[in-house]
């Protein structure tokens, strides 16, 4: 374990025995998260105030032996609850899908996992992303979303095509695609992969949304923007690398909500809409969603409104540009 006692490598996960019961956190750079900061108060607020969270640093071009030691240490010791998955959710799908206890039809549908969670006699594996999504969307007023464009066709562009098309909940309860009833008239996505449109078009196909409302575009010049469209960027650019997907000489409507999934970083493509008129809303509820979808899954609790209303508020003193009291 680290000195300042954030992370636990690998080979450590079999020989945790507290404080608390463990929840590790998988991804690149996990030390800096400001997840650390928040979790002691979204752990009282599931009542579980005995849990702690340590991250686990693999680089993305780890092993698939390391996904598969990490699904066995966790299966192994009964003091670790589950993890919460970052940058791995692809590789360990791939490389844990016969570990698995069971994957939920989330994790089916997309081929990603970003929640391990620790049962008596295994792990299951869940892909709570469109979840969290669906829950954020619900902030969104109907005429918001009625035209969708969606930069980025990865993990969180898919995950996000989902929760506009299926009914999440049901789909979960019913282990099947549920579609949702409405949803918006149209769904862009965008991407210069060819192979990330691809898989997103496969997902769509394996869940039963691939109709006449979505339109996947490899498009590097600017595409046209429908009046108050709900204009997404899924690409990381702004947080991970600096810039923004707008192509030079897009045009934003000024009735158009322009949504980053980063909250932090350049946030360039804020930025630019803010800069042409546009509403801008950054990605920190999302922040608070996806992890609250994944920490529920663990502790075996629905997330609701009420709930997630809670995890806010006790983020909510972390959120980047608020004064330190």
């Amino acid at each position: 374990m680290t000195p300042d006692g954030r992370l636990i490598r690998l080979d450590e996960l079999r020989e945790w025995d507290g404080p608390g019961e463990l929840v590790v956190f998988l991804g690149v750079t996990t030390a800096g998260s400001r997840s650390h900061d928040v979790f002691p108060g979204w752990s009282d607020a599931l009542g579980r105030p005995d849990w702690t969270l340590r991250g686990t640093d693999l680089p993305l071009t780890a092993p698939d032996a390391a996904y598969a030691e990490l699904v066995a240490a966790v299966a192994a010791n009964p003091r670790v609850a589950g993890a919460v998955v970052t940058s791995h959710k692809l590789r360990l799908h791939r490389a844990g899908a016969a570990l698995f206890r069971r994957a939920d039809v989330l994790a089916g549908l997309t081929h990603e996992v970003n929640t391990l969670v620790r049962i008596r006699d295994g792990v299951d594996a869940h892909a709570r992303d469109p979840l969290a999504l669906a829950a954020v969307l619900r902030g969104f007023d109907e005429a918001g979303r009625a035209d969708v464009v969606v930069y980025g066709a990865g993990g969180a562009g898919t995950a996000l095509l989902l929760a506009l098309t299926l009914d999440v909940e049901a789909t979960l309860a019913a282990g099947r695609p549920v579609p949702a009833e409405g949803g918006p008239r149209t769904v862009t996505v965008l991407d210069t992969d060819d192979g990330a449109l691809a898989a997103l078009q496969a997902t769509a196909e394996r869940g039963g949304v691939l109709d006449d409302r979505l339109r996947l575009l490899d498009a590097p010049g600017p595409a046209p923007l429908p009046d108050g469209a709900l204009v997404v960027n899924a690409t990381g650019l702004g947080k991970d690398r600096p810039g923004s997907p707008l192509p030079s000489g897009t045009v934003l409507p000024p009735a158009a909500t322009a949504w980053d999934f980063n909250y932090r970083g350049d946030l360039t493509f804020l930025s630019d809409a803010r800069a042409q008129g546009a509403t801008a809303v950054d990605g920190w509820d999302y922040f608070v969603a996806g992890w609250g979808a994944a920490l529920t899954a663990i502790a075996g609790v629905p997330l609701t409104d009420d709930l997630l209303a809670g995890l806010a508020a006790a983020a909510a003193a972390h959120r980047p540009g608020r004064p330190r009291s």
